[in-house]
């Protein structure tokens, strides 16, 4: 099978197109190797791969890309920080780019199918808490002045007790929260109405492993954690350290991907997460232990605005799509952040 990868010199790009050529299939690469990130090219790009270094909005594609028989569209400005900053350019590079690669996907009369890389942002806070004592079901939502006093827990409006996190199944209204998460579901919105093969969204959740950027700006919290362990600085975790994220590992990323581009019945939207809670604080101790140093977080407490107490993810598509359940955090580690493991 002929694959055009987009975004494929990026972290996750790159060992999606490594996977495909494991399998023996062809590959062309779309990167605009964003100066945001890249100072040169990433010395992971494979010399068995072609690569068309241009931007989405601009590209004008050539016959190399005639007999293209599936898309995996990752290519995206990403960084809720950037999207702050860089509001329209992020908006126009996803937004505008994937349009650009709808229309002229449609000319391609070989394609077969287009596996698009979608969020967990798009959730934004539509995340729902039950309450173990008197099972009362409510929201996240969480008061500025209960913040500010300290009370980090989503208690239950009913009786009081601390409500625990509901995992979030695909079938939750999007309801992003800033730029970036906007624009990853406009990017959604861009294929309504497409019809000229199937297309599957994937709705990452938080991914780490090698090539993951630990030392820059838009770093995710677990590469920032990560990089502060690395150079054994103790990590600064906001709140009181307790916090649920669902972290996604690479591999899990791929082998779904790979999966979609020949499982015929598998759903439009799947969730790609691990679906096991772990706290920061038991991030931080897992990673140090891959990396092996003795690195203790420090809980510095306060909060960021807009920060959610937890997220966490329904795995049951993935899981049916992987055949086995997602890897954990406790295993993942130890592949993606030990001292003999490329990337940190």
């Amino acid at each position: 099978m002929k694959v055009l990868v987009t975004g494929g010199a990026g972290f996750i790009g790159s060992h999606v197109v490594d996977g495909l050529r494991s399998q023996g299939d062809e590959v062309i690469v779309i990167d605009s190797l964003d100066p945001g990130v890249y100072q040169y090219p990433p010395d992971y790009l494979r010399a068995d791969v072609t690569y068309c270094f241009a931007d989405l909005r601009y590209w004008r594609p050539d016959a190399r890309f005639d007999d293209v028989e599936a898309i995996i569209h990752l290519a995206a400005l990403g960084g809720v920080s950037r999207a702050a900053q860089e509001f329209s350019n992020l908006i126009s590079a996803n937004v505008a780019g994937t349009a650009r690669l709808v229309e002229i996907a449609k000319t391609w009369s070989r394609l077969e199918k287009i596996v698009l890389a979608s969020s967990f942002s798009v959730y934004g806070a539509n995340y729902m808490y039950k309450c173990p004592t008197c099972s009362k079901v409510t929201t996240g939502e969480r008061q500025p002045d209960a913040l500010a006093q300290g009370q980090y827990q989503v208690l239950c409006p009913q009786c009081g007790t601390v409500a625990e996190i509901m995992p979030i199944t695909e079938e939750a209204a999007p309801g992003p929260l800033e730029g970036y998460g906007a624009s990853k579901y406009m990017q959604e919105l861009c294929f309504r109405g497409f019809s000229a093969c199937p297309v599957h969204i994937l709705r990452f959740s938080s991914v780490y492993g090698q090539r993951m950027r630990v030392f820059d700006s838009e770093s995710t919290i677990i590469a920032r954690i990560a990089g502060w362990i690395t150079n054994e600085q103790p990590p600064k975790l906001f709140e009181d350290g307790r916090q649920i994220r669902d972290w996604v590992y690479v591999g899990d990323v791929v082998e779904a991907i790979l999966a979609l581009l020949t499982e015929k019945a598998a759903p439009p939207i799947i969730n790609v997460c691990s679906g096991v809670p772990t706290t920061l604080v038991e991030a931080c101790n897992l990673i140090a232990e891959a990396i092996k140093v003795q690195c203790f977080p420090e809980v510095v407490g306060g909060f960021r605005a807009g920060d959610m107490r937890h997220c966490l993810g329904d795995s049951t598509l993935l899981s049916n799509l992987l055949e086995r359940s997602p890897m954990q955090l406790s295993e993942g580690a130890r592949l993606a952040f030990s001292r003999q493991e490329e990337g940190i």
